[in-house]
């Protein structure tokens, strides 16, 4: 079986976030470290500027445009492959009418969910090719925490 390429598609991947934002973010890092660190709580000092400083690096080092390709025998993420059988399901997530992410439902046991943005010009498409390979699970939607997450721009 040959890996010919059905479908593919980019989308912009970077986090879009203000000045005031980072100001923010900035302000609550150096007040937790100030705080656990006053309560001698130094570990949790220690990993919260751990954390900043991996979101950070990770933020600032992935790329800015992601290119998805879907293929006979999977689906290519930017340099990942995930063949069909350890995708369990996929579904489309809308916001209101627009339809934000394809997520892709694994059969791992960490990395459960892949989201890749989408718009609502290929939801036909990506429905009519991913539904010869794996099953539509048209029951998900985006739960609260996951709207905060948006929201945030996290």
């Amino acid at each position: 079986m040959s890996n010919n390429i059905i479908y593919t598609w980019e989308f912009e991947d970077k986090k879009n976030r203000w000045t005031m934002w980072y100001t923010i973010t900035l302000s609550i890092v150096i007040w937790l470290v100030i705080w656990w660190f006053l309560t001698k709580q130094y570990w949790m000092s220690f990993i919260i500027l751990l954390i900043t400083w991996l979101s950070y690096f990770i933020d600032n080092n992935s790329p800015d445009i992601i290119k998805v390709e879907i293929t006979e025998l999977g689906i290519k993420i930017w340099n990942l492959f995930y063949d069909y059988s350890k995708i369990d399901s996929f579904a489309f997530i809308y916001s209101w009418e627009n339809a934000i992410f394809l997520r892709l439902h694994l059969n791992k046991k960490w990395l459960r969910y892949v989201d890749l943005n989408i718009d609502n010009n290929i939801v036909v498409d990506l429905k009519w090719n991913l539904n010869n390979y794996i099953e539509e699970n048209s029951k998900w939607e985006l739960n609260f925490s996951e709207k905060i997450i948006k929201f945030l721009k996290l």
